[in-house]
């Protein structure tokens, strides 16, 4: 290449090394190699030492001459690299962590979701004893103050507060967030409570699961449920002042229900919690053992109903039960002889509770004679036109106004209490028939009292005298 004066040969993706002899041709006035893929050192002989940088530029590889030297140009490439790969390595930490952040926050987001706005705030304890029975699972239904330790700490003798079919009640009281509840340790054998085995256990869950979330002010709010391989408890709020049934017939106890007005309210909030159960539940559900034994008074003396281990959800009309359950006095008579079951049971159940607080008596009394119940002794009364005057509970208050009042609601617990059930009315017609009933305040006075005594026995036979009625006897 002696007589070869101009050389570009720029932008052609060129590799490998300028060659040593470039530098000393006589003939070469212009060298161009501007951006290539050239590497390793530029020749120091000839044109170029004097060659402009600018027709070296684009290859990264190349170094000395005209050019920095080949050890500063190292170490910058390796202080390149290195910072490359550190932007690299930041970026995948980051990512990572930002994926593992969200998935953490959806999670957690979830959880709280399924405990406060679902069918409610579920948890199960576990505690491992080397005492048969262990471990104990604990389903809660919301926020508790108390552990499952604590409960089973309370459950003996000297806390027991009453005994019935299902179960024995125990009261615990939880010291360190100022708790009180009512647990009922069931009578069921291991075979029920095996939760998970394909037994009762899983039913039992479940209804437990639906009963938990019942909520409305006259129906007892089940808080937690406590269960093993062996032993079952239910856990609710705690009734101050018993239940209806001692408060209207137990002697040892302060009678509190002396007047008519708290009969009325408790007859109502009674009402209003089967209505609940009848017809805003879905499915429905059906006590099966509505009692005075079972509505029990908060601290206002307000009525709850309570004890729902018999309760069934009704799927299907007018459906079939292998055997009966419930209490003597209080059953239906279809109940008991079809093992019918529907919202009428717990109708005809009510119309009993109705006659209780009415009257003072139990439904099943020596005074109504051998195999007669309280049901029947009032027809008796109806049929053969005696005073049902006699029969109402006269601590409650004998001005007319009162008598007048209760036997209207007197009427209703007859309808209740129909033989049929299709003559039985509605909880919500019953709350409609209650309504006008209500108890008012009369003004003092002898034209008042005067003109009460005269209508009062004419009203007392047109109550019971109306076909409804007289259909129902």
């Amino acid at each position: 290449m002696p007589t070869l004066s101009i050389l570009d040969l720029s932008n052609n993706s060129l590799t490998g090394h300028i060659p040593e002899n470039f530098g000393s041709s006589p003939a070469l006035e212009a060298f161009n190699v501007s951006y290539n893929k050239l590497e390793g050192s530029v020749p120091e002989n000839g044109m170029l030492r004097t060659l402009n940088p600018n027709n070296l530029v684009g290859n990264d590889g190349l170094c000395g001459g005209i050019l920095s030297s080949c050890d500063q140009n190292s170490a910058y490439s390796s202080r390149h690299e290195s910072s490359h790969e550190k932007r690299i390595i930041t970026g995948w930490i980051i990512g990572i962590s930002s994926i593992l952040a969200i998935g953490i926050t959806i999670l957690v987001a979830r959880s709280l979701y399924v405990r406060w706005y679902t069918g409610g705030f579920c948890f199960r304890e576990r505690f491992y004893k080397g005492s048969k029975g262990w471990p104990w699972r604990l389903m809660a239904f919301q926020r508790l103050g108390f552990t499952s330790s604590d409960i089973l700490a309370c459950i003996k003798e000297t806390n027991v507060i009453g005994m019935g079919g299902t179960g024995v009640v125990y009261k615990a009281e939880v010291p360190h967030s100022n708790t009180v509840v009512a647990v009922k340790k069931l009578w069921r054998s291991g075979n029920d409570v095996e939760v998970g085995g394909g037994g009762g256990g899983d039913e039992l869950v479940g209804e437990v699961n639906l009963l938990g979330r019942l909520r409305h002010r006259n129906i007892v709010r089940l808080l937690g449920f406590l269960y093993n391989d062996t032993d079952l408890m239910i856990v609710y709020e705690f009734m101050p002042n018993g239940n209806l049934g001692d408060a209207l017939h137990c002697k040892q106890t302060v009678r509190q229900l002396v007047d008519w007005v708290s009969r009325y309210n408790i007859a109502l909030g009674v009402a209003q919690g089967l209505a609940y159960l009848h017809h805003d539940c879905y499915p429905p559900v059906i006590h099966r053992d509505i009692k005075s034994n079972n509505i029990l008074l908060d601290a206002n003396l307000e009525a709850r109903i309570a004890d729902f281990g018999l309760a069934k959800m009704m799927v299907r009309k007018n459906e079939t039960v292998s055997m009966v359950a419930g209490s003597y006095g209080y059953i239906a008579p279809e109940y008991g002889y079809a093992l019918k079951v529907d919202e009428k049971i717990d109708v005809y159940s009510y119309g009993v509770v109705l006659f209780e607080l009415l009257t003072g008596k139990r439904p099943l009394d020596e005074e109504f004679g051998e195999s007669v119940d309280i049901v029947e002794w009032i027809r008796r009364k109806i049929r053969d036109n005696k005073s049902l005057e006699e029969a109402l509970d006269q601590s409650v208050g004998n001005s007319r106004h009162v008598i007048e009042e209760m036997l209207l609601v007197l009427r209703i617990a007859v309808i209740c209490t129909a033989k049929l059930p299709k003559e039985r009315p509605s909880m919500r017609d019953v709350i409609m028939m209650l309504g006008e009933a209500k108890p008012r305040r009369k003004i003092s006075g002898n034209n008042e009292t005067s003109l009460a005594a005269n209508n009062i026995n004419n009203k007392e036979m047109s109550v019971f005298s109306t076909s409804p009625v007289s259909g129902l006897l």
